[in-house]
């Protein structure tokens, strides 16, 4: 079986938090890899994490799920 191409999921600001991400969606089984963002030093800089074409759909239905929860773990709960 072979691999599905890679496509961009989304680009962030610095290779850590590249790392972060690619961390987080391979926790949920989905391969991601980076690109951009090589340099000599850790200067801040774009850094595109790209995923499976196939899995990115649910690549970003986890990063939605995660904004959401973020916002209510931030202490925001909707009126009602």
């Amino acid at each position: 079986m072979s691999a599905s191409p890679l496509v961009p999921l989304t680009t962030v600001g610095s290779r850590f938090e590249a790392q972060v991400l690619v961390a987080r969606l391979g926790a949920d089984g989905i391969v991601a890899a980076l690109q951009g963002g090589d340099t000599v030093y850790p200067l801040p800089g774009p850094v595109d994490v790209l995923v499976e074409a196939e899995r990115a759909p649910d690549a970003r239905q986890l990063l939605l799920a995660d904004e959401v929860e973020a916002v209510f773990a931030d202490g925001h709960h909707p009126p009602g």
